[in-house]
């Protein structure tokens, strides 16, 4: 087989295994979390057998859906679509909202739990919003950044849960901000997706690569569909 030849068929054999691929684990627990961990790929003819108390969420572009062992199940098997979904030009694409909600109680991916410790991933921080899950009383969020001591104060009104990020705090990546007054205390690593994931499957593998865990379960929350098992 001529060079020509080979490297076509190797290109072949690489996106046939690429659109093979197109189901991802997001969240795993029970006997089989090992063999299915978060952040892998299957490929549509996959067939999972799980045990008894293994729950599995599988991500696509359909959205996510849940299975339950035991039992022997499809990767390649049709999910409902989710309430919500945004279907685009023909295909079962989602729309994921990418910028931060302003004005609104509407939860975003890109919205900083500030109630949770952890990596907080930012696609661009004109879009970095911040949250948080007690929103009955008025409170007043002060952020200061670890390394240059700098420090804005945030007002959350009775009700209010979403807010935009300071203009006066830089959100640079790598970033280390305190939290107080909220309760415990909290601190939130920025770390800067680039290049910025498009799609369900590409973003949560780049929230699962960061350790983004707080949005990623944001994430898989939205894009619920339904289970299985």
């Amino acid at each position: 087989m001529s060079r020509v030849l080979l490297v076509a068929a190797g290109a072949a054999i690489l996106a046939s295994t690429s659109a093979a691929a197109a189901v991802l684990v997001v969240r795993s627990s029970g006997p089989s979390a090992g063999a299915y961990p978060p952040g892998k790929a299957l490929a549509d003819t996959h067939m999972m057998k799980l045990k008894a108390s293994d729950v599995v969420v599988l991500l696509d572009s359909r959205g996510t859906r849940t299975l339950q062992g035991p039992g022997t199940f499809s990767v390649a098997a049709n999910a409902s679509p989710a309430v919500g979904a945004v279907r685009s030009g023909g295909t079962n694409a989602r729309r994921v909202r990418l910028g931060a909600v302003r004005g609104t109680n509407t939860r975003s991916v890109w919205q900083a739990d500030l109630g949770q410790s952890g990596n907080v991933c930012i696609a661009n921080p004109a879009d970095l919003g911040l949250y948080r899950g007690n929103s009955s009383g008025e409170a007043t969020v002060t952020l200061v950044d670890a390394a240059s001591g700098k420090k804005a104060d945030v007002h959350f009104a009775a009700g209010q849960a979403i807010s935009s990020w300071p203009a006066d705090l830089p959100a640079a990546s790598g970033a280390r901000i305190s939290v107080s007054g909220l309760g415990a205390p909290t601190t939130l690593t920025l770390k800067a997706l680039a290049p910025v994931p498009s799609g369900l499957e590409g973003m949560a593998q780049s929230l699962i690569r960061a350790n983004c865990q707080a949005q990623l379960d944001v994430l898989i929350d939205t894009f619920s569909a339904r289970s299985e098992g």
